[in-house]
C-alpha cells in the first residue's frame, strides 16, 4: 500500500526545475533530513567542479530533524547512495515524530523508517521511483552493489539499509520482531527503482544502556556528554530511538568485491563483517571489538584500492569520552572468513569527532576525514599496504562537516562535504599533492539543524 500511495503522489512530490540548458557534466545530491518533509537538493556539477542548485525534490517521507547535535543528527555516514551505474539514487527517511534539542524529556517513538528511490535523468535531475519500509527503526545508512547473478550475464542491484534505532527505549512491538532492534535489511532493486524485500535481515547489538569499562555505553561517558552539551545524561544511553548520535550504529557498506558487508557500531566499539551469499543474503557475522582501555568509537569507513578497510574513530586511543582533539583513522585487512587484521592503529588527526571519510578516486593515494565538532577536514596518505599517515590535520575548514563524497572530471578529482552548520555543500579541487583548493559549492540546506547525506558523480 505504501508503494502504491507513493507512486500516486509522485507528481506532487517533484520539485520545480529552473529553466536552464541541458547539462550532463555531473551532479551532487544532498539531503535536508528535515522533520516531516525530507528533501533532496540536486546540484549541477560543472566540468570545473563548481555547483549550482538545479532541483529540490521531496522524498515522500520525513527525516530526523534536530537530534541533540544539529551537525550530526543521524549519527551516521552513507545516508544517501548512488548505484555504481549512476542510474538510481537512494535516501533514508527516519520518519521521526519529534526533535530533541537537549532540553526537557527525551522524545522517543516507534516509527518504522522508509527508503526512497529515484531515477536519475540524463541531466542529473531526479524522478521519484519508490518508497518502502526499511525493516526497522531510524534507518541511517545505505549501500548498493551491482552484481552478476550466477553464470548469466544479467546484473542485479542489491540494496542494504542499516536501521539504527532501539531496542531499549522505547520498547516497540513492530512486526516482524527483527524490526524492533538495530539490524541490516536487504532488498533487490528493479531497473525501474522498485525495492523488493530480500528476506535477509541480521541483528546488530547497539550495546546496553550502561556497560562496564571498555565499551562506550557507560554512565561516565553519558555524564561527559551531558557536561559537554548541557543535555541530560539519559539522552546519551545506548539503545534509544531516535538513537543518541555518539552511540548508534554508524554505517553499512559492501566490500569492493561484494562478498561481505561491513557495519560499524559506535556504542560497543565493534566492527561487524557479514558474509554475503550468491543470492545476496547476509549470513552470521564475525565481529572485531576494540580492546580497552582505548575507546575509539568506530564510525565511517571506506576501502583503499587493495580492499583494505579505512575506519574513522570519533575518539581514537582516548581512554575516556568525550575527548577533544582525539579524532583518528585506523586501517585493517579483511580476511576471507571475516576477522580484521590491524595495519595502522589510531593515527590521530588532532580534530574532534572524526566521522566520515572519502578516498581520492583517481590514484587512491589520499584519504579525507571530516572532523565534525572541530570544523575541519584532515588528509592522510594511503600506502599500497593499507597503512595511513597524517598528511595535514587541517587540510580544509568547514562548519559541522559530516558526509563526504568525491567525483572525477577527466584527470581532475573533486571533494564535496555537507557543512551542516551553515547549510551548504563545500567543494574542493583535489590537487596532485593531496592538498585541497576551495571552489564554489552549493546552498539551500537547513542551517545548523539536520542536513546530512551526500552523493556525487
Amino acid at each position: 500500500m505504501l508503494r502504491n500511495l507513493a507512486k500516486l503522489s509522485m507528481v506532487a512530490l517533484l520539485g520545480a526545475v529552473p529553466a536552464a540548458e541541458v547539462w550532463a557534466d555531473g551532479a551532487v545530491y544532498a539531503m535536508t533530513n528535515a522533520l516531516g518533509n525530507n528533501e533532496v537538493k540536486v546540484y549541477h556539477r560543472a566540468a570545473d567542479g563548481t555547483l549550482s542548485l538545479a532541483q529540490t525534490v521531496a522524498t515522500g517521507g520525513g527525516g530526523s530533524g534536530l537530534q541533540l547535535a544539529g551537525v550530526d543528527s543521524l549519527g551516521s555516514a552513507g545516508s544517501v547512495q548512488l548505484d555504481s551505474a549512476h542510474l538510481l539514487l537512494f535516501v533514508v527517511n527516519t520518519e521521526t515524530t519529534a526533535e530533541n534539542n537537549g532540553a526537557g524529556a527525551y522524545n522517543t517513538d516507534c516509527q518504522q523508517g522508509t527508503i526512497t528511490s529515484f531515477l536519475i535523468q540524463s541531466d542529473g535531475t531526479l524522478i521519484f521511483a519508490d518508497r518502502v519500509f526499511s525493516g526497522g527503526l531510524f534507518p541511517n545508512s545505505l549501500t548498493t552493489l551491482r552484481k552478476q547473478h550466477g553464470n548469466s550475464k544479467k546484473q542485479e542491484l542489491l540494496l542494504y539499509v542499516l536501521n539504527a534505532g532501539g531496542p531499549e527505549t522505547p520498547v516497540c512491538l513492530l512486526t516482524p520482531d527483527a524490526a524492533n532492534t538495530p539490524n541490516i535489511t536487504g532488498f533487490k532493486v528493479t531497473q525501474a527503482g522498485r525495492m523488493i524485500p530480500l528476506d535477509s535481515t541480521q541483528p546488530i547489538d547497539p550495546g546496553p544502556a550502561s556497560a562496564a569499562s571498555g565499551v562506550s555505553c557507560t554512565a561516565a561517558a553519558a555524564a561527559g556528554f551531558a557536561a559537554l552539551t548541557g543535555a541530560p545524561a539519559a539522552d546519551f544511553q545506548c539503545g534509544l530511538n531516535p538513537p543518541s548520535f555518539p552511540r548508534s550504529p554508524a554505517q553499512v557498506g559492501f566490500t569492493r568485491d561484494g562478498q561481505q558487508l561491513i557495519v560499524t557500531v559506535k556504542g560497543t566499539n565493534t566492527i561487524y563483517v557479514f558474509p554475503v551469499d550468491e543470492d545476496g543474503a547476509a549470513g552470521d557475522p564475525t565481529t572485531t571489538q576494540a580492546p580497552g582501555p582505548a575507546l575509539p568509537t568506530f564510525f565511517g569507513f571506506t576501502f583503499d584500492r587493495n580492499d583494505n578497510l579505512l575506519v574513522t574513530e570519533f575518539f581514537g586511543s582516548s581512554t575516556s569520552i568525550p575527548a577533544g582533539g582525539k579524532g583518528a583513522l585506523s586501517s585493517f585487512a579483511i580476511s576471507s572468513d571475516g576477522p580484521l587484521l590491524s595495519i595502522s592503529s589510531h593515527v590521530g588527526d588532532g580534530g574532534t569527532a572524526a566521522c566520515c571519510i572519502a578516498l581520492e578516486p583517481i590514484t587512491g593515494k589520499f584519504a579525507y576525514v571530516a572532523n565534525n565538532l572541530s570544523a575541519s577536514i584532515s588528509s592522510y596518505t594511503v600506502a599500497n599496504d593499507g597503512s595511513v599517515t597524517l598528511l595535514n590535520g587541517v587540510a580544509a575548514t568547514g562548519s559541522g562537516p559530516n558526509d563526504l563524497s568525491v567525483a572525477v572530471e577527466g584527470a581532475i578529482s573533486f571533494l564535496y562535504v555537507v557543512d551542516a552548520g551553515t547549510g551548504t555543500v563545500g567543494a574542493f579541487r583535489i590537487n596532485g599533492d593531496g592538498s585541497l583548493t576551495p571552489i564554489t559549492g552549493g546552498g539551500g540546506l537547513p542551517v545548523g539543524r539536520s542536513a546530512q547525506g551526500l552523493a556525487a558523480f
